[in-house]
């Protein structure tokens, strides 16, 4: 489950939205509990789409690893990590792509979040987390809490 302020919902959208037609990217810091079994989001680190082609940056996305380690360097004080990531699909549905399979970070204790974006409006946001095989994505509830909740 993804636990997150309604806030960074909303940041994420934006940041979707103020990117279009090309794909946002950015990682979810917080922490993991519940046994494992709860990420709890509590700020936002947005990176640069760096994949390579420009071309393709309507329906490609790439974090770089260096952006991974500074978010974890920023935030490890305050024992806080990056717990998931999040991009958008551009018109197209906020379901994870072969390409996503494929390229995300591979870690299944990770949320990663996918904003539908049609026409440069945030459409849809849902949240997936990659199976223990690496063979899938299965949606995972998100839970949206108010500020300091």
């Amino acid at each position: 489950m993804l636990k997150i302020e309604q806030r960074h919902v909303e940041a994420i959208e934006r940041h979707a939205a103020r990117e279009y037609p090309r794909e946002c990217c950015g990682l979810l810091i917080g922490r993991i509990t519940g046994g494992g079994s709860v990420r709890e989001v509590v700020g936002l680190f947005p990176v640069a789409n760096s994949f390579e082609e420009e071309g393709e940056r309507h329906h490609r996305m790439r974090i770089e690893p260096l952006d991974y380690a500074r978010a974890e360097r920023a935030y490890a004080a305050r024992g806080l990590g990056v717990v998931g990531n999040y991009h958008s699909h551009p018109d197209h549905e906020a379901v994870p792509s072969r390409f996503d399979l494929e390229n995300l970070a591979p870690w299944t204790t990770m949320s990663y979040v996918v904003v539908s974006v049609r026409g440069g409006e945030p459409a849809e946001s849902r949240s997936w987390q990659l199976e223990p095989d690496r063979s899938r994505f299965t949606e995972e509830e998100i839970v949206t809490v108010a500020v300091g909740d």
